[in-house]
Protein backbone atom coordinates (compact mmCIF):
# COMPACT_ATOMS: atom_id res chain seq x y z
CA UNK A 1 0.00 0.00 0.00
CA UNK A 2 1.87 2.58 -1.33
CA UNK A 3 1.69 6.54 0.28
CA UNK A 4 0.72 8.10 -3.36
CA UNK A 5 -0.49 12.30 -1.53
CA UNK A 6 -0.13 14.06 1.55
CA UNK A 7 -2.34 16.75 2.53
CA UNK A 8 -1.94 19.48 5.35
CA UNK A 9 -4.31 21.84 6.12
CA UNK A 10 -3.44 23.99 8.99
CA UNK A 11 -6.93 24.75 10.82
CA UNK A 12 -7.27 26.92 13.81
CA UNK A 13 -10.49 26.32 16.62
CA UNK A 14 -11.63 28.48 19.71
CA UNK A 15 -11.45 26.85 23.39
CA UNK A 16 -14.47 27.76 26.25
CA UNK A 17 -11.76 28.49 28.54
CA UNK A 18 -10.63 32.61 27.96
CA UNK A 19 -7.91 33.89 26.22
CA UNK A 20 -5.88 34.95 28.85
CA UNK A 21 -7.87 33.81 32.28
CA UNK A 22 -11.12 31.66 32.85
CA UNK A 23 -13.45 34.48 33.40
CA UNK A 24 -12.09 35.88 29.84
CA UNK A 25 -14.97 36.33 27.50
CA UNK A 26 -12.35 35.84 24.65
CA UNK A 27 -11.89 32.43 24.04
CA UNK A 28 -8.45 30.63 23.92
CA UNK A 29 -7.58 29.81 20.12
CA UNK A 30 -5.48 26.35 19.13
CA UNK A 31 -4.18 26.01 16.00
CA UNK A 32 -3.43 22.53 14.85
CA UNK A 33 -2.32 20.64 11.49
CA UNK A 34 -4.84 17.96 9.68
CA UNK A 35 -3.35 15.29 7.67
CA UNK A 36 -4.57 13.52 5.13
CA UNK A 37 -2.20 11.01 3.83
CA UNK A 38 -3.60 8.94 0.23
CA UNK A 39 -2.87 5.73 -0.73
CA UNK A 40 -2.78 3.62 -4.34
CA UNK A 41 -5.52 1.29 -2.04
CA UNK A 42 -7.83 4.35 -2.18
CA UNK A 43 -7.96 4.44 1.62
CA UNK A 44 -6.30 7.40 3.64
CA UNK A 45 -5.17 8.13 6.72
CA UNK A 46 -6.20 10.59 8.94
CA UNK A 47 -4.04 12.28 11.60
CA UNK A 48 -3.83 15.49 13.46
CA UNK A 49 -1.21 17.70 14.90
CA UNK A 50 -2.62 18.91 18.03
CA UNK A 51 -2.67 22.39 19.11
CA UNK A 52 1.10 23.03 18.03
CA UNK A 53 3.28 25.42 20.35
CA UNK A 54 4.81 26.64 16.48
CA UNK A 55 3.88 29.56 14.38
CA UNK A 56 0.96 27.65 12.32
CA UNK A 57 0.18 29.70 9.22
CA UNK A 58 -0.74 28.59 5.45
CA UNK A 59 3.46 28.99 4.49
CA UNK A 60 4.49 27.22 7.34
CA UNK A 61 1.94 24.16 6.59
CA UNK A 62 3.27 24.73 2.66
CA UNK A 63 6.54 23.98 3.72
CA UNK A 64 6.36 21.26 6.16
CA UNK A 65 4.28 19.36 3.63
CA UNK A 66 7.31 20.00 1.06
CA UNK A 67 9.90 18.48 3.37
CA UNK A 68 7.89 15.42 4.44
CA UNK A 69 6.80 14.79 1.31
CA UNK A 70 10.59 13.17 0.01
CA UNK A 71 10.68 10.64 3.10
CA UNK A 72 6.63 9.61 2.44
CA UNK A 73 5.80 9.43 -0.97
CA UNK A 74 6.50 6.21 -2.63
CA UNK A 75 6.72 4.53 0.75
CA UNK A 76 4.93 1.35 2.20
CA UNK A 77 2.45 2.23 4.52
CA UNK A 78 2.44 -1.78 5.44
CA UNK A 79 5.67 -1.27 6.46
CA UNK A 80 5.04 1.36 9.12
CA UNK A 81 7.98 0.31 11.10
CA UNK A 82 10.47 1.01 9.59
CA UNK A 83 8.80 3.86 7.60
CA UNK A 84 8.41 5.74 11.03
CA UNK A 85 11.84 5.08 12.31
CA UNK A 86 13.24 6.52 9.77
CA UNK A 87 11.15 9.91 9.78
CA UNK A 88 12.01 9.47 13.78
CA UNK A 89 15.91 10.17 12.89
CA UNK A 90 14.55 13.49 11.50
CA UNK A 91 14.02 16.77 13.97
CA UNK A 92 10.59 18.12 13.61
CA UNK A 93 8.90 20.59 15.03
CA UNK A 94 6.39 19.03 18.81
CA UNK A 95 3.44 16.91 17.43
CA UNK A 96 5.02 16.66 13.54
CA UNK A 97 5.82 12.74 14.07
CA UNK A 98 2.74 12.17 15.94
CA UNK A 99 0.43 13.49 13.54
CA UNK A 100 1.89 11.65 10.53
CA UNK A 101 2.36 8.81 12.99
CA UNK A 102 -1.28 8.69 13.52
CA UNK A 103 -2.57 8.88 9.79
CA UNK A 104 -0.13 5.89 8.99
CA UNK A 105 -1.56 3.88 11.51
CA UNK A 106 -5.34 4.97 10.54
CA UNK A 107 -4.32 3.45 7.01
CA UNK A 108 -3.00 0.41 7.78
CA UNK A 109 -5.78 -0.20 10.00
CA UNK A 110 -8.65 0.90 7.79
CA UNK A 111 -7.08 -0.97 4.51
CA UNK A 112 -6.99 -4.49 7.03
CA UNK A 113 -10.58 -3.73 8.21
CA UNK A 114 -9.95 -3.67 12.02
CA UNK A 115 -9.65 -0.84 14.52
CA UNK A 116 -6.13 0.81 15.36
CA UNK A 117 -6.94 -0.95 19.17
CA UNK A 118 -7.24 -4.20 17.54
CA UNK A 119 -3.49 -3.14 15.14
CA UNK A 120 -2.34 -2.49 18.47
CA UNK A 121 -3.28 -6.03 19.60
CA UNK A 122 -6.72 -5.64 20.90
CA UNK A 123 -9.07 -3.49 23.48
CA UNK A 124 -8.80 -4.25 27.39
CA UNK A 125 -11.91 -1.82 27.52
CA UNK A 126 -14.43 0.08 25.43
CA UNK A 127 -13.91 3.19 27.92
CA UNK A 128 -12.06 5.63 29.19
CA UNK A 129 -12.05 7.52 32.57
CA UNK A 130 -11.16 11.29 31.48
CA UNK A 131 -10.74 14.45 33.70
CA UNK A 132 -11.97 17.93 32.17
CA UNK A 133 -9.26 20.46 32.72
CA UNK A 134 -9.92 23.64 34.02
CA UNK A 135 -7.66 27.22 33.67
CA UNK A 136 -5.74 27.82 36.75
CA UNK A 137 -7.28 31.19 38.79
CA UNK A 138 -6.09 34.71 39.31
CA UNK A 139 -9.18 36.46 41.02
CA UNK A 140 -13.05 35.83 42.28
CA UNK A 141 -13.90 36.17 38.61
CA UNK A 142 -12.06 33.14 38.13
CA UNK A 143 -13.46 31.18 40.33
CA UNK A 144 -16.70 31.96 39.64
CA UNK A 145 -16.18 30.91 35.84
CA UNK A 146 -14.36 27.63 36.81
CA UNK A 147 -17.15 26.53 39.51
CA UNK A 148 -19.85 27.26 36.67
CA UNK A 149 -17.95 25.45 34.15
CA UNK A 150 -17.68 22.07 37.05
CA UNK A 151 -21.22 22.96 37.73
CA UNK A 152 -22.09 22.64 34.01
CA UNK A 153 -19.76 19.24 33.23
CA UNK A 154 -21.42 17.52 36.55
CA UNK A 155 -25.16 18.04 34.56
CA UNK A 156 -23.61 16.23 31.78
CA UNK A 157 -22.41 13.22 34.12
CA UNK A 158 -19.10 13.99 33.71
CA UNK A 159 -17.26 14.63 37.82
CA UNK A 160 -13.69 13.94 37.08
CA UNK A 161 -11.30 17.25 36.61
CA UNK A 162 -7.83 18.65 36.33
CA UNK A 163 -6.94 21.53 37.72
CA UNK A 164 -3.75 24.15 36.81
CA UNK A 165 -2.96 25.42 40.39
CA UNK A 166 -0.16 28.01 41.76
CA UNK A 167 -0.65 31.72 40.43
CA UNK A 168 -2.66 32.41 43.41
CA UNK A 169 -2.76 30.49 46.31
CA UNK A 170 -5.77 31.68 47.81
CA UNK A 171 -7.57 31.43 44.63
CA UNK A 172 -6.74 27.82 44.79
CA UNK A 173 -8.43 26.95 48.02
CA UNK A 174 -11.28 29.26 47.23
CA UNK A 175 -12.02 27.43 44.37
CA UNK A 176 -11.62 23.88 45.78
CA UNK A 177 -13.07 24.55 49.21
CA UNK A 178 -16.32 25.45 47.38
CA UNK A 179 -16.42 22.78 44.80
CA UNK A 180 -15.98 20.52 47.82
CA UNK A 181 -18.16 21.88 49.86
CA UNK A 182 -20.79 22.33 47.18
CA UNK A 183 -20.42 18.88 45.57
CA UNK A 184 -18.60 16.48 48.30
CA UNK A 185 -17.48 13.12 46.70
CA UNK A 186 -19.08 13.58 43.24
CA UNK A 187 -16.40 15.73 42.57
CA UNK A 188 -13.29 13.77 41.70
CA UNK A 189 -10.15 15.68 41.77
CA UNK A 190 -7.77 13.46 39.13
CA UNK A 191 -5.04 16.05 39.33
CA UNK A 192 -3.81 18.88 40.61
CA UNK A 193 -1.22 20.52 38.14
CA UNK A 194 1.41 23.12 39.59
CA UNK A 195 3.13 23.13 35.62
CA UNK A 196 6.51 23.25 37.23
CA UNK A 197 5.81 26.77 39.15
CA UNK A 198 7.66 26.00 42.20
CA UNK A 199 10.73 25.35 44.09
CA UNK A 200 11.21 22.26 45.96
CA UNK A 201 10.42 24.39 49.50
CA UNK A 202 7.84 26.25 47.77
CA UNK A 203 6.57 22.89 46.37
CA UNK A 204 6.15 21.37 49.75
CA UNK A 205 4.22 24.60 51.15
CA UNK A 206 1.89 24.66 48.06
CA UNK A 207 1.05 20.57 48.32
CA UNK A 208 0.83 20.11 51.77
CA UNK A 209 -1.85 22.78 51.44
CA UNK A 210 -4.19 21.25 49.24
CA UNK A 211 -3.59 17.35 49.23
CA UNK A 212 -6.64 18.35 52.02
CA UNK A 213 -9.10 18.42 48.84
CA UNK A 214 -8.02 14.70 47.92
CA UNK A 215 -6.06 14.75 44.57
CA UNK A 216 -5.52 11.55 42.82
CA UNK A 217 -1.81 13.07 42.03
CA UNK A 218 -0.08 16.17 41.76
CA UNK A 219 1.34 17.09 38.35
CA UNK A 220 4.54 18.50 37.84
CA UNK A 221 5.13 20.18 41.52
CA UNK A 222 8.93 21.42 40.49
CA UNK A 223 10.60 24.23 38.11
CA UNK A 224 12.23 22.62 34.92
CA UNK A 225 9.22 19.80 35.11
CA UNK A 226 11.16 16.55 33.61
CA UNK A 227 14.05 17.77 33.23
CA UNK A 228 14.64 18.99 37.13
CA UNK A 229 17.39 17.31 39.43
CA UNK A 230 16.04 14.08 41.02
CA UNK A 231 17.17 15.50 44.76
CA UNK A 232 14.39 18.36 43.88
CA UNK A 233 11.47 15.42 43.30
CA UNK A 234 12.69 13.42 45.99
CA UNK A 235 12.50 16.84 48.67
CA UNK A 236 8.85 17.20 47.57
CA UNK A 237 8.22 13.70 47.41
CA UNK A 238 9.66 12.50 51.25
CA UNK A 239 7.05 15.42 52.13
CA UNK A 240 3.77 14.76 50.60
CA UNK A 241 1.92 11.50 50.70
CA UNK A 242 -0.02 12.03 47.57
CA UNK A 243 1.46 10.33 44.18
CA UNK A 244 3.94 12.81 42.20
CA UNK A 245 3.48 13.00 38.48
CA UNK A 246 5.62 14.03 35.54
CA UNK A 247 5.23 14.50 31.73
CA UNK A 248 7.30 11.46 30.15
CA UNK A 249 8.12 13.40 26.76
CA UNK A 250 10.35 10.39 25.25
CA UNK A 251 11.86 7.02 26.19
CA UNK A 252 15.21 8.54 27.42
CA UNK A 253 13.20 10.84 29.75
CA UNK A 254 10.92 8.04 31.23
CA UNK A 255 14.04 5.77 32.38
CA UNK A 256 15.50 8.43 33.62
CA UNK A 257 12.54 9.36 36.15
CA UNK A 258 12.12 5.34 36.47
CA UNK A 259 15.80 4.76 37.64
CA UNK A 260 16.14 7.69 39.77
CA UNK A 261 13.09 6.88 41.65
CA UNK A 262 11.41 10.88 41.78
CA UNK A 263 7.70 10.12 40.56
CA UNK A 264 5.21 7.91 40.70
CA UNK A 265 3.40 8.19 37.78
CA UNK A 266 4.08 8.36 34.18
CA UNK A 267 1.93 11.17 32.29
CA UNK A 268 2.59 10.00 28.88
CA UNK A 269 1.08 10.31 24.99
CA UNK A 270 1.24 10.55 21.63
CA UNK A 271 2.26 14.32 21.21
CA UNK A 272 6.33 13.81 21.05
CA UNK A 273 7.24 10.53 19.24
CA UNK A 274 4.50 8.23 18.16
CA UNK A 275 1.96 5.63 19.09
CA UNK A 276 5.17 2.68 19.64
CA UNK A 277 7.27 4.81 21.60
CA UNK A 278 4.54 6.00 23.50
CA UNK A 279 3.35 2.27 23.72
CA UNK A 280 6.54 1.53 24.94
CA UNK A 281 6.48 3.88 27.99
CA UNK A 282 3.74 2.54 29.09
CA UNK A 283 5.49 -0.93 28.74
CA UNK A 284 8.46 0.29 30.70
CA UNK A 285 6.30 1.91 33.56
CA UNK A 286 5.66 -1.81 34.17
CA UNK A 287 8.75 -2.86 34.05
CA UNK A 288 9.48 -0.18 37.26
CA UNK A 289 6.49 -0.58 38.96
CA UNK A 290 5.33 2.88 37.89
CA UNK A 291 1.30 3.73 37.29
CA UNK A 292 0.38 5.38 34.32
CA UNK A 293 -2.77 8.47 32.72
CA UNK A 294 -2.69 8.91 28.97
CA UNK A 295 -2.39 13.14 28.52
CA UNK A 296 -2.89 15.01 26.40
CA UNK A 297 -2.20 18.17 24.34
CA UNK A 298 -5.67 18.81 23.94
CA UNK A 299 -7.07 17.26 20.51
CA UNK A 300 -9.79 17.85 18.28
CA UNK A 301 -11.47 14.25 17.48
CA UNK A 302 -8.66 12.61 15.19
CA UNK A 303 -6.41 13.06 17.46
CA UNK A 304 -8.49 12.02 20.29
CA UNK A 305 -9.41 9.41 18.77
CA UNK A 306 -5.88 8.07 18.30
CA UNK A 307 -4.98 8.59 22.01
CA UNK A 308 -8.64 6.90 23.11
CA UNK A 309 -7.71 3.47 20.84
CA UNK A 310 -3.67 3.26 22.10
CA UNK A 311 -5.40 3.73 26.18
CA UNK A 312 -7.80 1.09 25.39
CA UNK A 313 -5.01 -1.09 23.85
CA UNK A 314 -3.09 -0.65 26.99
CA UNK A 315 -3.18 -3.16 29.92
CA UNK A 316 -1.99 -0.94 32.92
CA UNK A 317 -3.66 2.27 32.45
CA UNK A 318 -4.18 3.09 36.03
CA UNK A 319 -5.72 6.97 36.30
CA UNK A 320 -8.42 9.02 34.93
CA UNK A 321 -6.78 10.59 31.57
CA UNK A 322 -6.78 13.98 29.79
CA UNK A 323 -8.89 13.78 26.49
CA UNK A 324 -11.48 15.92 26.61
CA UNK A 325 -10.52 18.34 23.71
CA UNK A 326 -13.91 17.95 21.74
CA UNK A 327 -15.53 19.14 24.95
CA UNK A 328 -12.94 21.89 25.33
CA UNK A 329 -13.89 23.33 21.34
CA UNK A 330 -16.46 25.25 19.90
CA UNK A 331 -15.56 23.78 16.67
CA UNK A 332 -14.31 20.26 15.39
CA UNK A 333 -13.17 18.86 11.70
CA UNK A 334 -14.87 15.64 11.68
CA UNK A 335 -18.65 14.45 10.83
CA UNK A 336 -18.99 13.33 14.42
CA UNK A 337 -17.09 14.12 17.45
CA UNK A 338 -15.65 11.67 19.39
CA UNK A 339 -18.29 10.71 22.18
CA UNK A 340 -18.52 11.38 26.07
CA UNK A 341 -20.29 9.50 28.70
CA UNK A 342 -20.62 9.65 32.38
CA UNK A 343 -17.20 10.70 32.61
CA UNK A 344 -16.18 8.24 30.10
CA UNK A 345 -14.67 9.05 26.41
CA UNK A 346 -15.57 5.85 24.62
CA UNK A 347 -14.28 3.62 21.76
CA UNK A 348 -14.94 5.27 18.57
CA UNK A 349 -16.29 2.21 16.62
CA UNK A 350 -15.48 1.64 12.72
CA UNK A 351 -11.81 0.32 11.13
CA UNK A 352 -8.89 2.61 11.47
CA UNK A 353 -9.38 5.35 14.26
CA UNK A 354 -13.15 5.39 13.67
CA UNK A 355 -13.76 8.66 12.86
CA UNK A 356 -14.94 10.62 9.32
CA UNK A 357 -13.48 13.75 8.01
CA UNK A 358 -16.25 16.46 7.51
CA UNK A 359 -15.00 18.27 4.85
CA UNK A 360 -16.72 21.35 4.65
CA UNK A 361 -15.98 22.01 8.28
CA UNK A 362 -12.45 21.56 7.10
CA UNK A 363 -12.92 24.00 4.84
CA UNK A 364 -14.57 26.42 7.51
CA UNK A 365 -11.68 26.39 10.22
CA UNK A 366 -8.96 26.03 7.40
CA UNK A 367 -6.26 29.13 8.10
Amino acid sequence: MKITALELTPVRTHREMGRRAPSDPEPAESRHVVVQLHTDAGVTGLGEMSDVPWDLDAGSAVRLQAALEPLLLGADALQRGPLLEELSRHPWDHQVLCGIDMAVHDAVASQLGVSLATLLGGAFRDRVPFAYPLSCCRDEADVAANLDRVERRLGQGHGAFRYYFGMDLDCDESLLDRARSRWGDSLTLTALDASGRFSPDDAVAALKRLAPFGPAVFESPVQGRHRAPAEDFLAVKAEIAVPISEHTADEATALGLARSGTVDVFNTGLGYAGIEPCRRTFAMARQFGLRTLMGSTVEMSIGTAARVHVAAATANLDHGCYMAGPLVYHEDVTVEPVRYEEGQVLLPDGPGLGVELDRERLRALRI
